[in-house]
């Protein structure tokens, strides 16, 4: 009897063909060809995304090829579930780092464990009612600075000496 749609876990993945094989549920053992993986976008907007291996399946094989499938997706089941539901899009990444839009609180995390770029061919522009920055040091290179309001420090310091330092020895 043909089955047109069958659930089982990645069991390899071929990151280059964005395909995966599958051991299906119902036939312990019996692993696919590789099975191409759907993706949202493919054409002028790309999405990449794999499943991990061991991760469950829902996958669906043509009629007239019934060796010929594709993988639709991943789904949770009882002993594998989110670490957080509600109103929310979020990925996890192996490594701990998250980036998670809460749609009831209308925030945005980002949180990385590692480097965080960000670049533009162009202008990069932050704006919120405030900016707050939080780090040990905090470095600024550019070939020209332009201040647009008060600034509020405790001191600048730079190459040949401090603000400060120069303002105490005018009096």
């Amino acid at each position: 009897m043909f089955r047109f749609l069958r659930t089982g876990k990645v069991s390899s993945i071929n990151y280059k063909e964005v395909s995966v094989s599958v051991e299906f549920d119902d036939s312990p053992g019996i692993i696919s060809k590789e099975l191409k993986v759907l993706s949202d976008h493919t054409s002028k907007e790309k999405d990449y995304s794999l499943p991990n291996v061991g991760e469950d399946v829902v996958c669906v094989f043509l009629p007239h090829a019934p060796t010929v499938g594709f993988v639709l997706g991943s789904y949770y089941s009882g002993k594998n579930l989110p670490p957080d539901t509600g109103e929310m899009k979020y990925i996890l990444f192996p490594d701990g780092t998250k980036i998670k839009y809460n749609m009831e609180t209308s925030v945005l995390e980002v949180d990385c464990v590692g480097e965080v770029n960000i670049s533009s061919g162009v202008v990069v522009n932050i704006k919120g009612q405030e900016v707050n920055i939080e780090a040990d040091s905090f470095n600024v290179t550019a070939s020209e600075s332009n201040f647009d309001h008060k600034i509020n420090c405790a001191d600048v310091v730079a190459d040949k000496g401090s603000y400060n330092d120069h303002i105490n020895n005018l009096h």
